[in-house]
């Protein structure tokens, strides 16, 4: 299959469009990878900008985590705290299939912009909030930054569980409870979408990051709760300039794998014999391959496994990743353009055989499209507009 990748063509979203009220990273993913698919996605952001502009890495001014957060998006500058902003983002919710939001719990009320309010103007709305912990309940006003998520769910534990010799919990890294909620949001948004096609009826979203973590946890949710504690670790093995991991689970591999490392004898070891006595011994396994990666460098390790069949690879750092052949094939990494030049980010994941698929490749310069909008969209006057800006209610740098 072709990636349909095109700058031009039809995409599965085409003629949604998005109101979006998101920061950070929680929910401007969710909205960005909807981009990807063809919705037209406002964003709605304060004078100024919003937070994410200022984090590094940063080009100049420029943010380069904004740009790929947030490329394809048109955007508004809006001061929600003034009565006229919220106005517009009434008239405009009447021309908009979503909303999304990730501000705290009980903001959007506050603000006169929660469901019950924007649906009473559009009674089909599609409207999703992402949240740390959900919009109700004991713990909804808790700090919902991704590191407190992860640290409350149990995700940072679990992993550390999986780190023998370890008894301090990592930073954090990736910012899983963010991004993992933005996906959570994506599917239940176009799940939403869908029904609204069979019948006409929108509703409201409640997405936690917390919930969203929580429902990651297969095996080790399970194994909390239960006698049967799985001990088995699935990580690196040392090889002389470096590490790499193997993953022998079939009988098949488990024959590969002894064979290539010169130890038939344990084909007889009681215990290997079975499935469930080697998962029940796959550290010893482990250990012993170990033994034998350690005396070869990576290359070469690699090299033998994988001439045996045996699922394997070396660890790669982002600058060896952005190499592979495999992802140029896809097309996975691409290149988009903001204030401060042509940027190379990764791609949308999504590839589909009829229609296309990719991130869009301008980033909007903060309050780039608050005029248009008013103007193409509102039908507002000039007149309108500097009366706005007089009254802070919009950027007076806006620029059409």
């Amino acid at each position: 299959m072709e990636a349909n990748r095109a700058d031009l063509g039809p995409r599965v979203l085409d003629d949604v469009r998005v109101l979006d009220f998101t920061g950070i990273i929680a929910g401007s993913y969710c909205t960005r990878m909807m981009a990807d698919l063809g919705a037209d996605v406002l964003k709605i952001e304060p004078p100024g900008g919003e937070l994410m502009r200022q984090i590094a890495p940063l080009r100049g001014e420029a943010s380069t985590v904004f740009a790929a957060l947030n490329s394809g998006k048109r955007c508004m500058v809006l001061d929600l705290k003034q009565p006229s902003a919220v106005d517009i983002c009434k008239l405009l919710v009447t021309r908009y299939d979503v909303v999304v939001e990730n501000f705290s719990p009980g903001v959007m009320a506050r603000l006169g912009l929660d469901y019950a309010a924007l649906q009473a103007e559009n009674p089909a709305l599609i409207m999703c909030s992402v949240s740390g912990y959900g919009q109700t309940g004991p713990g909804a006003a808790r700090p919902a930054f991704a590191p407190i998520v992860q640290a409350l769910s149990g995700f940072d534990l679990v992993t550390l569980a999986n780190q023998p010799g370890l008894t301090r919990p990592f930073n954090m890294g990736l910012p899983v409870g963010d991004t993992t909620a933005s996906q959570q949001a994506f599917g239940a948004i176009v799940a939403a979408l869908y029904y609204r096609a069979r019948t006409g009826i929108g509703q409201y979203i409640d997405i936690a990051m917390q919930d969203s973590l929580v429902a990651t946890m297969h095996r080790d949710f399970q194994s909390a709760f239960l006698e049967d504690h799985i001990d088995r670790i699935y990580g690196p093995i040392e090889t002389r300039d470096g590490f790499i991991i193997a993953m022998p689970l079939s009988q098949s591999q488990f024959t590969a794998l002894i064979a290539c490392i010169d130890r038939t004898d344990l084909a007889d070891d009681l215990r290997f014999n079975t499935m469930r006595e080697r998962l029940d011994h796959y550290n010893e396994l482990m250990a012993i391959t170990e033994a034998w990666s350690r005396q070869r460098t990576t290359r070469e390790a690699v090299h033998a496994l994988e001439a045996a069949h045996i699922p394997c690879a070396p660890y790669r750092d982002i600058i060896a990743m952005s190499e592979d052949p495999q992802l140029h094939h896809r097309g996975m990494l691409t290149e988009i353009v903001d204030e401060a030049g042509p940027l190379r980010v990764p791609n949308t994941p999504f590839l589909f055989s009829a229609t296309q698929a990719a991130v869009r490749p301008t980033v909007a310069r903060i309050g780039e499209h608050t005029h248009s909008v008013l103007i193409d969209e509102l039908d507002l006057s000039a007149d309108d507009i500097a009366a706005l800006v007089a009254g802070g209610v919009i950027n007076a740098a806006a620029r059409a």
